[in-house]
């Protein structure tokens, strides 16, 4: 996948298997609409089997890619959409959507050949937005490499004053303005998800060794590159 792409309701940017440099695609601005009937949704876009090795089917399965994410956005659908550098490899982009089911969500990626055939696979987890990334007021020829913070779920179930600690702790960083948005997962390993402009992983870890589990790893934290467009976090 390539690093260096995104989609937001104001530009779609592939997220590629095998390109070098970012493919710009514009798209009309729409502001997606909410709907009590509607969960919003943050996916990890995780490896599947290795793609094939003819380029040119490769090239065709990007365009559908890209294609199918121009849909979702045309229909109001999807949020944003990027690629991370999990140093694994194993996690290769983030997507926010929203949709009724998780049925009606796996339907979205069903055109998608990278998603139904096997080689990226869907990891969805309902979400609540803590304060989310912006859809309007974006730069649609930029993007910009920012950082992706998980907060692992803890191992045992925090006591209600811990978790109100953990959320305090949280709430002072998007006051302070160091990170600049927050997701938090209603399931899977991965409790919150921030996210921050600045490229100094030194001064995130200090940010986040006062979070109670940090320090004795009862919680894990894991920070990695992520290409956000210019403007949806600030």
């Amino acid at each position: 996948m390539q690093r260096r792409a995104l989609l937001t309701t104001s530009m779609i940017l592939g997220l590629t298997a095998c390109a070098d440099k970012p493919a710009l695609i514009e798209a009309a601005t729409a502001k997606p609409s909410a709907s009590s009937s509607t969960t919003l949704w943050f996916i990890f876009l995780e490896r599947g089997r290795a793609t094939p090795d003819d380029k040119a089917a490769v090239a065709a399965m990007q365009r559908g890619h890209i294609e199918n994410f121009k849909r979702l956005f045309a229909e109001k659908k999807l949020f944003s959409a990027g690629p991370l550098r999990d140093p694994s490899g194993f996690k290769r982009g983030i997507v926010i959507a929203q949709a009724a089911t998780r049925d009606a969500l796996q339907r979205y990626f069903d055109p998608d050949e990278y998603v139904r055939e096997g080689y990226m696979s869907v990891n969805a987890s309902p979400a609540q937005a803590m304060r989310a990334l912006h859809v309007e007021g974006i730069d649609p020829d930029g993007i910009e490499e920012s950082r992706i913070l998980l907060l692992g779920r803890p191992t045992q179930e925090a006591a209600p004053e811990l978790a109100l600690r953990r959320r305090a702790h949280l709430q002072l960083l998007l006051d302070q303005g160091q990170i600049g948005a927050w997701y938090r997962l209603a399931s899977g390993p991965i409790a919150e998800v921030l996210f921050a402009r600045t490229k100094d992983n030194a001064a995130l870890q200090a940010a986040l060794a006062g979070y109670p589990g940090v320090a004795d790893k009862s919680v894990s934290l894991e920070i990695w590159p992520q290409w956000l467009g210019k403007g949806v976090l600030r």
